[in-house]
């Protein structure tokens, strides 16, 4: 009796273990057919941790676009601004590594590894000192590597930035998490059903839009094609962000820079006045401008009054 049980369940086991596969593997092969994120200006940044997708167009001082730090970031993000500001600039566009059409390799992702992609992209492909307008997250890495080099950096624009402070990583449970989104069958399957897109399509209705009906149908295509692109999908990056191995304390950062610092907020993003305000109390030479009527991501939501604050800004 108790071998017939142990039969039936090592035959369930292998049932269930085959029936994630399958789900897993199809979500891979069907994300990756209909994907549309190919681009002919794409060029590859050959780093020491994978190869990394970036454009460049246009003639003019060089500035650096860098995405927020999601899964389903990519340069994207940015595809309202780059034809317009190409008109004068030399704009770099860049997909982090585990981001979009980088490579995303097997590996914890730390902001320190950041600091160390954006300052070898920028001493080995830009070649000079650029200006930089960075998202979210990805506004610390930018942050600390101006903090690390502040010669490679001329100003500094930071859309809805991240808190100055940023938790702890180091918890035992913060660790036992992100090795169970590591895992071949089950973190794969965690990541795909975070991922999905409806998932991304409550986020920009949500989140990343103030107006939910002005959000389209290619810009939440557009988020989940990134996270599930190419051999690997951003599953190992989604375990560092939810472990925060990502974040880190910017408060040395922020106080000691002396490049010319802008902040943008939108006007309904989570927290953004108050996060602003901490900025400011560090250092108070930083400039703030609020978008009106957006949220997270006002270079989507409405890129007219990005570029105009842009102009402003850089020129």
């Amino acid at each position: 009796m108790k071998k017939n049980k142990l039969v039936q369940t090592a035959v369930l086991s292998t049932i269930t273990v085959g029936a994630i596969y399958g789900i897993n593997k199809a979500i891979s092969i069907f994300a990756n057919a209909q994907a549309a994120l190919s681009n002919p200006n794409g060029l590859q940044f050959q780093w020491r941790f994978g190869n990394i997708f970036y454009t460049k167009q246009g003639e003019g001082k060089p500035i650096l676009l860098i995405h927020d730090l999601t899964c389903g970031s990519s340069d994207l993000e940015w595809k309202s601004i780059i034809k317009t500001y190409a008109k004068d600039h030399t704009v770099y566009t860049i997909d982090l590594l585990g981001c979009g059409r980088s490579d995303k390799p097997a590996v914890t992702y730390t902001n320190y590894m950041y600091v160390q992609l954006i300052t070898d992209f920028i001493k080995n492909v830009i070649g000079h000192r650029t200006d930089v307008c960075v998202t979210g997250r990805s506004t610390s890495i930018v942050l600390m590597a101006c903090y690390n080099d502040d010669t490679l950096f001329d100003k500094i624009m930071l859309i809805n930035p991240s808190p100055i402070e940023s938790p702890s990583s180091s918890k035992i449970n913060t660790k036992l998490s992100k090795l169970l989104l590591e895992l071949p069958l089950i973190g794969t399957l965690i990541f795909n059903i975070k991922n999905t897109r409806q998932a991304y399509r409550n986020l920009f209705e949500k989140e990343y839009f103030y107006n939910p009906f002005a959000v389209r149908h290619s810009f939440v295509k557009n988020y989940y094609d990134a996270s599930h692109f190419g051999t690997n999908t951003s599953k190992y990056l989604f375990a560092s962000i939810d472990a925060n191995y990502t974040g880190i304390n910017t408060t040395r950062a922020v106080k000691d820079i002396n490049n010319s610092i802008y902040i943008l907020s939108g006007e309904y993003d989570n927290h953004s006045r108050e996060i602003a305000s901490d900025y400011l109390d560090l250092n108070p030479s930083i400039e703030i401008s609020v978008i009106n009527k957006t949220k997270h991501l006002p270079q989507l939501e409405n890129p007219n009054a990005v570029l105009n604050a842009m102009s402003i800004f850089f020129n």
